[in-house]
């Protein structure tokens, strides 16, 4: 029973730390730091996509977020679901999902003042090869492909 005992914790303790790791942010942001530049649209459905830079909002610090010229933002990197308040406007209630390859961002605006604010988006950027990333965002329906040009 004791060597059972002694199994198990040392189970216990190895599959803890084999699973402790960075969070997806802490992967996330330097993955990001290598896809920064300038990129062209390549394939798009809506006049948001644009020919644009892709760069953190403070590069100072890179969790304050990120933009892709001046209609697509991903702002605050957080971990996991944070909710705040912006006065006289609604509760903005984001949800951040890290990939391997990109992020997945929801925003959900409730309790407004003005209820026809009330909304759930979802946007998304995935980096699909070194130099090519794709955006999508639900409502409306946008999506567009860019590639990374020269400096």
């Amino acid at each position: 029973m004791k060597c059972f005992t002694l199994v198990l914790l040392t189970i216990s303790l190895f599959s803890c730390y084999a699973v402790a790791g960075p969070s997806n942010k802490t992967r996330f942001i330097p993955l990001l730091k290598t896809k920064l530049g300038n990129y062209e649209v390549t394939s798009s459905n809506s006049g948001l996509c644009t020919n644009s830079r892709l760069q953190f909002n403070n590069p100072e610090d890179p969790e304050q977020g990120f933009s892709l010229g001046k209609e697509i933002l991903f702002n605050s990197l957080h971990n996991g679901t944070r909710t705040i308040q912006k006065p006289n406007y609604c509760f903005i209630t984001s949800s951040l999902k890290y990939k391997t390859n990109g992020l997945e961002n929801g925003l959900r605006m409730s309790r407004c003042d003005n209820p026809i604010h009330e909304r759930t988006i979802k946007q998304t950027i995935i980096f699909l090869t070194d130099n090519t990333l794709k955006y999508t965002l639900d409502n409306p329906s946008v999506e567009c492909e860019f590639i990374k040009v020269a400096d």
